[in-house]
């Protein structure tokens, strides 16, 4: 791994190991001043754990530094980098479905003045569920691993010419 990828993990790995205190710190302040009691506070502490989730998964990524996928280290480190690109992939979609919930709920109460405090169930579950079965086409399909272009543990690059910056003419001619 060159230089330029040690130092972009090291720099997701810090800011993201700011954002999983930062998140502790909302949902600690949610749960002691009891506005979990509330169907919004409620949405958005499930944002804010996703979030941490999230967090702790991208810093994680700084203990593949040194890793080498062709290497007897880097076979070791294998189902760690695996697990990890599916934690990743899982919790990016579903903080994004959490994010488009919170949105939806909160027009449908301010722009058309209904209260869907029943639909907290629904948003909960696709939250949840949703991302398990899309996380889970890279884990059938065998692509998880380590990313090249950024020395992260998420979906490899199997085919080297499918690399849009190899312009080189054997690589045209494959394509």
């Amino acid at each position: 791994m060159n230089k330029s990828d040690s130092l972009y993990l090291y720099v997701i790995g810090g800011t993201n190991f700011a954002s999983v205190l930062v998140c502790l710190l909302a949902a600690i302040l949610v749960l002691c001043l009891k506005l979990y009691r509330m169907g919004v506070y409620r949405l958005a502490l499930y944002q804010v754990l996703a979030s941490l989730v999230f967090a702790m998964g991208q810093a994680l990524q700084i203990i593949f530094v040194d890793y080498d996928q062709n290497s007897e280290e880097g076979i070791r480190y294998d189902p760690l980098c695996t697990t990890m690109g599916w934690l990743v992939v899982y919790t990016s979609w579903v903080k994004l479905l959490f994010t488009m919930w919170v949105t939806f709920h909160v027009f449908c109460f301010a722009v058309l003045h209904k209260n869907l405090k029943k639909l907290e169930v629904l948003y909960v579950v696709t939250s949840l569920l949703v991302p398990v079965v899309i996380a889970a086409v890279p884990l059938i399909t065998g692509t998880y691993g380590q990313d090249p272009n950024i020395g992260s543990c998420w979906i490899e690059v199997k085919n080297k010419h499918s690399d849009l910056q190899d312009n080189t003419p054997e690589a045209l001619e494959v394509c």
